[in-house]
């Protein structure tokens, strides 16, 4: 095994690190969540001081400029998507994508936009009906991960492009994906799925772009789509840790007021 590939095997929410272990995490790694959790809250509020003081202006983005590209890899990524998601759970997939995005326009962030768009559509796979192994056996996140690998390598991409979105899609319940660590892609699927859930980083999106977003992909029935109150999470994993956190309590609408006011 190479040394890249050892040093892999040891960073939490890869799948070369859930290998063998349904995502279970040790002591050392729970509380590295909670401080990947805690840091994001932090600079939530940092942001939000900032936008109070005008530090704070995002520019409007247009939608369509941040659309998927139409590659075989993006296509293949919808198709399952279509074939496994119900509305309200790729509705959450495509405010991942285009929150991501975004937040990515606001940063300057360099990325490439199938692999992101692909590892967006599909993150929460784990949770679809039928999917296997169940919640309470594995990660979803970890399930999830393997299945879309061995789907884009089935469906002709490279082994690397497979890895890739495979391991994007396992590290996104990290709380905080380190871009220099883990690459673009993954760090801005953690960022827009927190973006859509528990309102992280809405700061840094201009507010009637953010409207259009959830205008054409309403949060209706999200709560209940991710399962949040409701799925028996194998024990000790990131999905358990969390909604233990939270008391198994669904998070606030974070975009409650965004519509009203556009």
């Amino acid at each position: 095994m190479s040394q890249s590939a050892v040093l892999n095997a040891r960073e939490m929410g890869t799948l070369a690190w859930g290998e063998g272990n349904g995502g279970e995490l040790s002591r050392p790694e729970k509380i590295r969540l909670v401080r990947n959790l805690a840091f994001v809250q932090v600079r939530d509020v940092v942001d939000a001081i900032g936008q109070r003081l005008g530090w704070l202006r995002p520019a409007a983005i247009s939608l369509d400029e941040m659309a998927p590209p139409e590659t075989a890899l993006a296509r293949d990524a919808m198709q399952l998507a279509v074939e496994t998601h119900d509305q309200a759970l790729l509705f959450h997939s495509w405010r991942t994508y285009y929150f991501g995005a975004m937040l990515a326009a606001h940063e300057r962030i360099e990325y490439d936009r199938a692999l992101f768009f692909s590892a967006a559509i599909l993150h929460d796979i784990g949770l679809t009906n039928g999917h296997s192994p169940r919640l309470c056996d594995c990660c979803f996140a970890m399930s999830g991960g393997a299945r879309v690998r061995d789907y884009l390598r089935a469906k002709g991409h490279s082994k690397e492009i497979g890895d890739k979105v495979g391991d994007a899609v396992a590290l996104h319940l990290n709380g905080w994906v380190s871009k220099r660590r883990h690459g673009a892609v993954a760090h801005l699927v953690s960022r827009g799925a927190g973006c859509d859930l528990f309102g992280a980083g809405r700061h840094r999106l201009e507010e009637a772009s953010l409207a259009q977003v959830l205008k054409r992909y309403p949060r209706d029935g999200v709560i209940e789509a991710l399962k949040f109150e409701t799925a028996d999470h194998h024990h000790d994993t990131r999905p358990a840790v969390m909604t233990g956190l939270a008391g198994r309590k669904a998070p606030r609408d974070p975009f409650r007021h965004v519509l009203s006011r556009a």
